[in-house]
């Protein structure tokens, strides 16, 4: 799914920051797209903490994608985020809510697709929850998911529409 999460993060993205820089006068929905793929670093975790010579277990077993999608690593990562982006002059509650949204929306976007999905409410229940309203295939030359890819991209455009409708074409450069 990581095609897909570039396309829902973006909607969302789109949409969040439209209501951020209205009340605000800010907007870093980039961090939401860049955050949105942060569940996925399981995946590629224990290779590279074992090439370093640390060891994980989580439960006994080693770390395997999904143990990285769930609320307490996203409030790790998104303290994590404010902490670096503060030097860089983003306010640590602007990066915070923006990786959060990010990061919850590849979860909620993997609720979507997969029932049951992983265990998002971990540490505090460790049930797997999905919705699982499409049925996943990777049939876009094995990439993607056709539905779930028209989905995607009607709600980016929505969006799209929706913001500009609202803000003028201003907002496409200030992003």
């Amino acid at each position: 799914m990581l095609f897909e999460h570039w396309i829902y993060s973006t909607a969302i993205a789109i949409m969040a920051g439209m209501v951020y820089y209205r009340f605000t006068g800010r907007d870093y929905s980039w961090i939401i797209i860049a955050s949105a793929y942060a569940p996925d670093v399981d995946m590629v975790a224990d290779a590279v903490l074992k090439k370093v010579g640390i060891t994980v277990l989580i439960y006994g077993r080693p770390i395997s994608h999904g143990y990285f999608h769930n609320i307490a690593v996203l409030l790790v990562y998104a303290v994590s985020m404010a902490l670096l982006l503060h030097p860089a002059g983003i306010r640590l509650a602007d990066s915070f809510l923006f990786a959060s949204v990010g990061f919850a929306a590849h979860m909620f976007e993997d609720a979507l697709v997969f029932n049951p999905g992983y265990a998002f409410l971990w540490p505090i229940s460790t049930q797997r929850f999905g919705i699982g309203i499409f049925n996943y295939s990777r049939d876009w030359y094995g990439i993607a998911d056709k539905e779930v890819l028209i989905v995607g991209l009607i709600l980016v455009i929505s969006s799209a529409i929706l913001r500009t409708a609202y803000e003028g074409k201003g907002w496409i450069k200030r992003i």
